[in-house]
């Protein structure tokens, strides 16, 4: 099942191949469903951008992780007592 990029550039395809406005059987013109459903998942596409910091006013809102403590490959107090002594 394709994602929201990969049906975004479904739809985009469809439209190229189809006309964007459709004549109904009753005589009525609308949209292409193509049309709505490549908006949506644009919409969609800007939308997760802003939430990852992709774009430069949603980068100024992201915010770093709170300090977790010591990383594990930083020296502590007991690795002076561990380490071997040198004579």
């Amino acid at each position: 099942m394709p994602g929201i990029y990969g049906r975004w550039a479904e739809a985009e395809k469809k439209l190229k191949e189809t006309p964007a406005l459709i004549k109904l059987p009753s005589g009525y013109i609308q949209p292409s469903p193509w049309l709505g459903i490549a908006n949506k998942q644009l919409e969609l596409m800007h939308k997760f951008m802003g939430e990852l910091g992709l774009s430069p006013v949603s980068r100024s809102r992201v915010s770093k992780l709170p300090h977790l403590g010591p990383k594990p490959w930083d020296p502590g107090p007991a690795d002076a007592y561990l380490r071997p002594r040198r004579f």
